[in-house]
């Protein structure tokens, strides 16, 4: 493989570490709870999940059907075929959790990925992290879809031709939960995915970047009260809320190196997320905005290769007063 794309998704999980903050009205610091099974904990693992997928379909012997030898992951191990490779977990210890189960994917349209608007078809089968520390566990059932609308590979983006490979995923996904650490407690949330990565050269080595965005518009008042663009996800939470992740800026991340292993800076962005209680009287909200830094005292908005972090934003509100219960801000390093 001619390089390991960064995670596209790890502004959302950074992002998600504070998404329970404003889970009670006397809850005003954010916390991150670790490796729990927890909503920042789930974003976390499928990020880490997609970083596996991603690893093989870019990789030298997948790409054009070659079969010749295995791809490599830190773990789990890899089974290729014609036209899909399963991702086989079997209860290997990954650092401070156990990961079971597999990821399918498939090839069902097109004769190789690397063509236009050909798709893989990603089947999470009983894909069990479960924290060592804790106990606890999450477990992803379902079937998402990645296309690729330009066709291309990222590996042909290192080259002297400028270019465009540009990825959607569409697909919902079943968590099962156990938040005892008992294995006697367990309930399950959907999650539905909206999300499209853009890959780009300019043809020089320093000239690639990488866009991530929302993918799909929510009507007005359908799921949530009020109308949502760039929307990347919906579905319920942990605390079974219902819940919309919108990014109406997309996240660009930009080589800021001399060649072309970067690094790649995250330069631009924002991600928002709102949840409401079940008789809409109460709005969560939180939002995180790339590229800034901190001088120590001030956060600054820089958006060059000088950014290093977010500005959190978290708020609670009360509908029918527009009063804030929850209302702060505060900087978080990349």
């Amino acid at each position: 493989m001619k390089k390991k794309w960064m995670s596209v998704l790890t502004v959302l999980v950074m992002g998600t570490l504070l998404f329970t903050a404003c889970k009670k009205q006397d809850e005003v610091a954010p916390t991150n709870k670790g490796e729990q099974a927890d909503d920042a904990s789930a974003r976390n693992e499928l990020d880490r999940a997609q970083d596996d997928i991603e690893s093989v379909y870019n990789s030298d012997q997948y790409a054009g059907n070659q079969r010749a030898s295995a791809v490599v992951l830190p773990c789990g191990s890899v089974t290729l075929n014609t036209n899909n490779y399963t991702i086989n977990y079997n209860g290997v210890n990954c650092g401070s959790r156990v990961l079971s189960g597999s990821i399918s994917v498939t090839l069902v349209s097109g004769t190789k990925f690397s063509d236009a608007n050909a798709k893989l078809q990603i089947v999470f089968n009983n894909y069990k992290v479960h924290y060592n520390a804790s106990g606890e566990e999450i477990v992803y059932n379902g079937t998402t879809y990645i296309t690729n609308l330009t066709g291309g590979t990222l590996a042909s983006l290192f080259t002297t031709t400028p270019g465009t490979v540009a990825h959607k995923t569409r697909g919902t996904l079943t968590l099962t939960y156990d938040t005892t650490g008992t294995g006697g407690s367990t309930f399950s949330r959907t999650w539905n995915l909206f999300r499209k990565k853009t890959f780009t050269s300019n043809g020089t080595a320093t000239g690639i970047s990488l866009k991530f965005e929302g993918d799909t518009t929510i009507a007005a008042d359908t799921y949530l009260p009020g109308t949502y663009d760039a929307v990347s996800e919906y579905g319920t939470d942990v605390d079974n809320r219902r819940f919309i992740h919108t990014i109406p800026t997309p996240f660009v991340w930009s080589n800021c190196g001399t060649s072309y292993s970067g690094p790649y800076i995250l330069k631009t962005g924002r991600v928002e997320h709102t949840a409401f209680s079940d008789d809409h009287n109460y709005k969560y909200q939180f939002s995180a905005t790339a590229g800034y830094r901190t001088d120590g005292t001030n956060n600054i908005l820089d958006q060059s290769c000088a950014s290093n972090g977010y500005l959190l934003n978290i708020t609670a509100t009360v509908v029918a007063t527009s009063t804030k219960f929850v209302d702060y801000s505060v900087f978080q390093q990349y």
